[in-house]
């Protein structure tokens, strides 16, 4: 247990992080785990990185790198000699359970996003960590934060989302500041909150209230309350010679960087993290490599970023994407939408991690999974996104709450992913 002093010195030190004010470290009122989600937005290519297949003779050519190179493995795992990935999974196989060959049940984008991130299909449930927020902690002021992608609520939780300028959160989030002055004396600030905030409880008291204004102005109460707790997030953020570097096809390593100090500020329990241009239709390999190289760069980042600030041990990332491509090239050399994809999810010292779960063949076919042995088999069943979805729904101790029960799966089997 690191001591306040250890914080302290921590938050001046930090190359991930800007100052960090003393009363901000004062209260830690979560104590549960963080939850991330990082969206490969377009449809990555699996068989280049989590699910690696190899040409097979008298079939079409499956991948250009198993042309010259073969399947690399390490612990329990098996990935594509591809992009970064040697010096991804040699880094981080001891914290990943890979689930391969889960289907989508589409090829269109849309849909795809929706049932990755939600488990079903058509709209109307919520992410998972919008409902994992709204269920562990609905009054924190920024609970759950997106960075884009798919971030449907159903009106559970607020979400926020976030932009790309620092000024611009840094404004937002201190409202009275401009160019680091004061536009209110700091006394008259605090009177006119306690204002708002009075006017507001006044107005909850009536009884003849109709409940839509009345939700509003426990919104509008909420956020009046929350602003202190914002401010100091605010103060924390990191000047822009400390921001992450930014990527050839986005910011991930900064969404990286402000999901985990959210975290660490105790304003935030659930982040949507988002990267695109996946959607390889040309040029699959050309395109495919250095996305999936910044994507574990990113994911590199967050678990380096989550171990300099103490959190690291209660961080779970779910990686996934909206499908994958097609098992053979295109007249283009791209590959087109497969609905077959895989997960990555991740812990330090689980005991379900370094572990893959086989739903694909040797030709990218889905296989079906014995739900119990987590093992092919004549006798299983393909694996869904909703199981996916709800495994973790039971893992994070979400699926007994009211909340959850109004928007169930019904499958009818149960995949013991995590036992």
């Amino acid at each position: 247990m690191k001591s306040r002093r250890d914080l302290l010195k921590f938050a001046a030190m930090s190359p991930f992080f800007g100052y960090i004010p003393q009363h901000a470290l004062a209260v830690t009122p979560f104590a549960g785990k963080f939850v991330v989600t990082v969206q490969a937005e377009g449809a990555w290519d699996v068989t280049c990185f989590c699910d690696p297949k190899e040409n097979q003779s008298g079939e079409l050519p499956i991948t250009n790198w198993s042309k010259t190179n073969e399947t690399q493995s390490v612990g329990n795992l098996r990935y594509a000699p591809f992009a970064n990935n040697e010096a991804f999974f040699k880094k981080h196989a001891s914290k990943m359970l890979v689930i391969n060959g889960v289907d989508s049940q589409t090829n269109a984008h849309g849909i795809g996003e929706t049932v990755n991130w939600s488990g079903r299909t058509a709209a109307g449930y919520p992410t998972l960590t919008a409902l994992y927020a709204a269920i562990t902690a609905p009054t924190l002021p920024m609970s759950y934060v997106s960075f884009g992608g798919y971030s449907r609520t159903e009106n559970l939780v607020r979400s926020t989302q976030l932009g790309w300028s620092v000024n611009q959160i840094g404004e937002l989030l201190r409202p009275n500041l401009s160019n680091d002055h004061s536009v209110i004396d700091d006394e008259l600030w605090s009177i006119i909150k306690s204002l708002h905030a009075n006017d507001s409880r006044s107005a909850l008291k009536a009884d003849a209230m109709i409940a839509g204004n009345r939700r509003s102005r426990e919104a509008y109460l909420s956020s009046v309350l929350a602003t202190d707790p914002l401010v100091e997030f605010g103060q924390m953020l990191p000047s822009r010679d400390q921001l992450a570097p930014r990527g050839t096809n986005g910011f991930l390593k900064q969404q990286a960087q402000f999901a985990v100090l959210a975290f660490k500020a105790g304003v935030s329990v659930a982040a949507d993290l988002n990267i695109g241009s996946f959607d390889s239709h040309e040029d699959n390999d050309s395109q495919q490599e250095p996305l999936l190289s910044e994507l574990t760069d990113g994911i590199d980042y967050l678990w380096d970023a989550a171990e300099e600030a103490g959190i690291a041990d209660r961080l779970l990332v779910i990686v996934g994407s909206d499908f994958s491509r097609t098992p053979y090239y295109n007249a283009g050399d791209g590959k087109d939408h497969w609905p077959y994809g895989s997960y990555i999810i991740m812990e330090k010292s689980a005991k379900y991690t370094n572990r893959m779960i086989a739903g694909t063949d040797e030709i990218q076919e889905v296989a079906k999974i014995d739900p119990k042995t987590l093992k092919p088999s004549t006798f299983g069943t393909k694996i869904l996104t909703s199981h996916v979805h709800d495994a973790l729904r039971d893992y994070l101790g979400l699926a007994s709450a009211s909340t959850t029960a109004v928007f169930p799966f019904n499958n009818t089997e149960k995949f013991n992913f995590f036992g």
